[in-house]
């Protein structure tokens, strides 16, 4: 299928690019890793060699389910995304695959060398981070100002300074409602005919 051998060709050429993933992986040869995702469930077995190989699996030893989370932060924060995914099976298999993915490193530059040279594949490179790094900082800024908006402005959110304001005034009146309720019933107490 299509997006089993691309999603094996991008592990393994992630492994190629970082020193001794592989050679941690080769310990547990043979053992086979489910990718369960939301449509599909994607099989591998670990080769002799330590890479992944399409296989078909019936019970895996390790199963990785993305999260929502995942999903959400993959795209900007790579393999630390791959700590919000749930895992499930044999924990010698999945201790080694953690350490082995948070290693991996995409060397964009290296990939795109071939393709445009050097020089051109390092300045994309850095113009790409620089706008990923852009994006996250537009993005922050928006939705402070949409918050200030919605407080400021258009008013419907109290500010914390006010909510906070609220929350002692409605205490300082439950006290007094609570203080006269008692001094009431002493006064009933004591105008009542015993």
């Amino acid at each position: 299928m299509i997006a089993e051998g691309l999603i094996e060709r991008s592990l393994n050429h992630l492994l190629r690019q970082s020193p001794g993933s592989s050679e941690a992986l080769e310990r547990h040869a043979g053992a086979s890793v489910r990718f369960d995702l939301a449509l599909t469930q994607v099989d591998f077995r670990i080769a002799d060699d330590g890479y992944f190989s399409e296989a078909v699996v019936d019970t895996p030893d390790a199963v990785i389910r993305p999260t929502p989370a995942l999903v959400a932060r993959l795209p900007f924060f790579g393999r630390e995304a791959l700590r919000q995914a749930d895992y499930h099976g044999d924990p010698a298999l999945l201790a080694t695959l953690d350490r082995v993915f948070r290693q991996l490193s995409w060397d964009i530059e290296a990939d795109l060398a071939p393709l445009v040279g050097d020089i051109a594949a390092h300045r994309l490179h850095a113009f790409g981070r620089d706008a990923l790094a852009g994006l996250a900082r537009t993005a922050s800024a928006l939705g402070l100002n949409a918050s200030e908006y919605v407080v400021e402005e258009a008013e419907l959110m109290a500010r914390d300074v006010d909510a906070a304001r609220f929350n002692r005034e409605v205490d300082t009146l439950a006290d007094d409602t609570a203080r006269l309720d008692a001094r009431l019933r002493l006064i009933e107490s004591r105008s009542s005919p015993a």
